[in-house]
């Protein structure tokens, strides 16, 4: 068939149209198709936590972390008394055994400062302050041990004076305590015997620095004749020691030209803990008088 006939056909087929019983069953199948065709209303759903289950070993942890964080921090604004004052207490503790040791004494006094304050705040927990009372006390007794240890004495007296300082304010707070009285008589007396031994170690460590040109020319004096009566027991000494009085002998004079007489009495104390050692048989105190 040529494309004309072809053309031909399907032009003829145009004419031809569905009878009415056609038309009917296409109308009655389409509109059952419609019926069928229900409309899906959306679900609200929830959305799946099953990730909680996945990560849970991670988020407790997490979780406990965060609820002791809150209580440390909590803790902090607590009084004697209240249950969570023990964590407040060991955060202090804790501030005191990591402070420098040129600095404890002074990080201890706070502390006990801030106790005070706590007892001061409270009214109707007497067996807990009285407890804490006692805590004071025992910081306060430990501050003057503490300020003689400092090696350094210049850092040793601004150490001695900031306490002095701190033990004047406790001396006034003691009495607006609510404390019995003879718990508040005793930590006054502590406060007072701690004010002592403190401004005591000041004048000590004052007066060492003002003679501090003349002890180095004592000891000095008195190193040089001790070498001279005890060469042979020097002979034996190692060599290690002998090399370290060298050189604290020589930063000695270095110091001592500079002006720095406290950097050189401590290289000279240094020294006369070394003849110390070898020296039991033998009264080294005439190597460190008192200045």
């Amino acid at each position: 068939m040529t494309e004309k006939e072809l053309l031909t056909k399907l032009k003829e087929f145009q004419g031809i149209k569905p009878n009415s019983d056609w038309a009917n069953w296409l109308l009655s199948n389409i509109l059952s198709q419609k019926k069928e065709q229900v409309l899906i209303k959306p679900r609200i759903t929830l959305a799946s936590f099953s990730f909680i289950r996945h990560y849970q070993k991670a988020l407790i942890p997490s979780v406990l972390i965060l609820i002791l964080a809150s209580t440390f921090v909590f803790a902090q604004n607590t009084l004697p008394g209240n249950p969570l004052y023990a964590i407040k207490t060991t955060t202090q503790n804790i501030k005191i055994a990591l402070a420098p040791q040129s600095s404890k004494p002074v990080v201890r006094m706070q502390i006990a400062k801030e106790r005070l304050e706590d007892i001061s705040k409270v009214t109707d927990q007497a067996q807990a302050i009285a407890l804490m009372s006692q805590n004071i006390k025992n910081d306060l007794k430990n501050i003057p041990q503490e300020l003689k240890t400092i090696p350094k004495k210049q850092v040793a007296l601004k150490a001695s004076q900031q306490v002095q300082e701190k033990t004047q304010e406790l001396s006034n707070m003691v009495n607006q305590t609510n404390l019995d009285t003879k718990d508040k008589e005793e930590l006054a007396q502590t406060v007072q015997e701690t004010q002592n031994q403190v401004l005591a170690l000041i004048l000590e460590t004052t007066e060492k620095i003002n003679q501090c040109p003349s002890y180095l020319q004592t000891n000095l004096n008195n190193l040089q004749k001790y070498f001279t009566d005890n060469i042979n027991l020097i002979a034996t000494w190692p060599t290690d020691d002998i090399t370290k009085i060298k050189v604290f002998i020589a930063d000695i004079s270095n110091d001592m030209k500079a002006g720095n007489c406290l950097e050189a009495m401590e290289k000279m104390e240094s020294i006369n803990q070394i003849l110390q050692i070898h020296s039991l048989d033998i009264k080294v105190e005439t190597l460190t008088p008192t200045p």
